[in-house]
């Protein structure tokens, strides 16, 4: 915390002024030219050599999340160069307003820099507000974003009318400030769908909205943006290569399924196979299973239960299991033109029971061998899909050869294949923001924000992430491996991290007196630290000693 980092008004002062320093450097560097592509030329200082209090989404956001911590410790930093929270925005004449849908984890994020470029705040949600959604907004943006009008769609009625009347209510409050809508962002996976829905609505008579043209991915595809199984078929239909897969909501089509295309007949089989629920995120509910009583049992716990967003799992897929290493792939899209901001390797391990825990993910550069393979791959999905307008959050594996033939001639030769994509920013409640920031100079809410609303600076938004990287930087998680009360957090153990030549912040999600599971998908993760190095050797080594203190040290639980 900054108290521990800081002992005295003074310090904490100077650790504003520092903070401050940052951010007009970080201004500086985003004002270069896209072109270059070396490293910073500042010099790389550990944050525990800098005092640099410990950051969240990006140095400017820090620094609000800073100033409201101060003023809950009766410090009070008097600098004007620290950001203020946004001041409380109602409709006004001639505004320009943006409409999130459903506005959590990063989805907060996207509307922070909205806001930042003027655009007024409209809230539409849709689902009923709940505390385990409202807990998805980052910390650092909870009470911080003021928003002009919150609207929630009727859940009564069809999602298309549901739509229709939303757009009536957002017409009247446009024509009655004599504004414009810019655009309509979805905030998080479960907006998807609406926003969808919505701004197909409006781009039928966008003159009524105060602009000429609405972006809109339209309603045709809009299942198979969000349920995976419309999702593969849709993207095979293209030709382009989709896990195999079935969906279902019960055992006897699977089973049926699994004798004619798998020659599994008998319950105790040896098999690899994953059952996921069609609508969720995070690897939440994701099972491997390794017999078709397995995938029996699974689609059992799954059908009908509530997943991590809330909603309740109505079916589930039944799919191959892929080997090979997983990649994510944040772009941006505009007419159709689709651009990589960020590629990261994910860190999956078999942990705790689960078959794939996500223990870390680090970024990679433009250079780097798998992008020749995945980027191309990447926009022919999006294509496949339809998704031209806005981020999108797509995994997909590097595995062997579909083709037993080539597989068997070389077994090096990898294929991409799609685990699936959010047509939506990633997400993580923005923790990977300033990370991104530090390693390729731009994030993907600041080129989503570009390609809804500023095309000039989007024309000019390199296609690819730099070559090489400004530093390697990495996400770990922070993992528990026992079920009980968690009487502490070793105080020594959290000063190894926070001392690590890489660390750049940290977030702890569990609390003391609480009792813990052990970690088997992101709804489950202790927390997060952000490591930054301007060497690929020095991140490996603290990513290294942060495991280890997760399996011993950092935490005391009784079982």
């Amino acid at each position: 915390s900054v108290d521990k980092c800081c002992s005295s008004n003074t310090e904490r002062k100077n650790c504003i002024e520092m903070a401050g320093n940052e951010v007009m450097q970080l201004q500086r560097r985003l004002a270069m030219d896209d072109s270059d592509t070396g490293r910073h030329s500042r010099e790389f200082q550990p944050l525990s050599k800098t005092r640099k209090a410990q950051t969240f989404a990006g140095d400017a956001q820090s620094l609000a999340h800073l100033r409201r911590r101060f003023e809950r410790s009766n410090f009070v930093s008097t600098r004007q160069e620290a950001v203020k929270k946004l001041s409380r925005r109602t409709p006004s004449v001639g505004k320009a307003y943006v409409v999130i849908v459903d506005a959590f984890s990063t989805g907060a994020c996207l509307a922070y820099e909205a806001a930042k470029r003027g655009y007024g705040l409209i809230h539409v949600l849709s689902l009923e507000p709940s505390d385990e959604l409202a807990n998805m907004v980052p910390a650092h943006l909870r009470g911080a974003l003021e928003w002009s009008k919150t609207l929630h769609v009727d859940l009564s009625i069809p999602m298309h009318q549901g739509a229709k009347k939303l757009a009536d209510q957002l017409e009247k409050l446009i024509e009655l400030h004599d504004g414009r809508l810019a655009a309509i962002f979805p905030g998080a996976e479960t907006g998807v769908k609406l926003a969808d829905y919505l701004s197909a609505c409006i781009a039928e008579n966008p003159e009524n909205f105060g602009t000429t043209k609405l972006a809109t991915n339209g309603t045709r595809l809009t299942e198979a943006r969000r349920n995976k199984s419309e999702m593969g078929d849709a993207v095979r239909k293209a030709g382009v290569r989709a896990v195999r897969q079935l969906k279902a909501t019960t055992w006897k089509p699977v089973q049926n399924w699994l004798a004619n295309d798998w020659q599994l007949f008998d319950d105790h089989t040896e098999c690899q196979l994953i059952v996921k629920p069609m609508e969720s995120a995070g690897s939440d509910g994701v099972t491997l299973c390794h017999s078709p009583a397995d995938v029996r049992n699974a689609i059992h716990n799954l059908v009908g239960s509530i997943n991590g967003l809330g909603q309740t799992n109505e079916g589930v897929l039944v799919q191959e299991f892929l080997s090979g290493t997983e990649y994510v792939i944040d772009g941006v899209s505009r007419d159709n033109i689709h651009k990589v901001v960020a590629i990261w390797e994910y860190d999956r391990r078999p942990t705790n029971g689960a078959g794939f825990v996500l223990h870390g993910q680090k970024l990679l550069s433009g250079e780097h061998p798998v992008v020749q393979k995945l980027v191309p791959y990447a926009a022919k999905v999006l294509t496949a899909l339809d998704l031209k307008y806005g981020p999108s959050h797509m995994e997909v594996k590097l595995t062997p050869h579909p083709d037993p033939k080539t597989r068997a001639e070389n077994p090096q030769i990898t294929d991409p294949c799609l685990v699936e994509v959010g047509a939506r920013c990633h997400g993580a409640e923005g923790f990977w923001i300033s990370i991104a920031d530090d390693a390729c100079g731009r994030n993907q809410c600041v080129a989503a924000c570009e390609a809804y609303l500023d095309p000039n600076s989007f024309d000019k938004l390199p296609p690819l992430p730099p070559a090489p990287l400004y530093n390697a930087a990495c996400i770990k998680y922070l993992l528990t491996h026992k079920r009980g009360l968690l009487k502490s957090i070793h105080p020594k153990a959290l000063e190894t991290i926070t001392q690590l030549e890489s660390y750049r912040g940290h977030e702890i999600f569990i609390k003391v007196g609480a009792d813990v599971i052990p970690t088997k998908d992101c709804f489950s993760w202790a927390g997060c630290v952000k490591l930054v190095n301007p060497t690929d050797e020095g991140l490996q080594r603290d990513y290294n000693i942060i495991e280890q203190l997760c399996l011993d040290g950092l935490w005391d639980i009784t079982e």
